[in-house]
């Protein structure tokens, strides 16, 4: 009768320490995958910032010198 209790034991306690195992993996590959995640929004933020600028420099820009000298002429005065 106590051989029983120990194996049975014993097979609970194996069975426990493989669902950590998963658990952990699942837990771990999660964290990963929310970690790229954020990276790749924080990529997309740099350049959606960065494109943003040129596409504002291009539309306010100065396209001729007269525009120009009047920008800095309007700026100044």
């Amino acid at each position: 009768m106590t051989s029983y209790f120990w194996g049975a034991l014993a097979i609970i306690t194996i069975g426990a320490l493989a669902a950590l195992v998963v658990y952990a993996t699942k837990a771990g590959r999660n964290a990963q995958s929310v970690k790229t995640d954020k990276a790749a929004v924080a990529d997309s933020q740099a350049v959606t910032t960065t494109t943003e600028g040129m596409a504002q420099a291009q539309a306010q820009g100065p396209q001729s010198k007269d525009q120009l000298l009047e920008r800095l002429d309007a700026e100044t005065g």
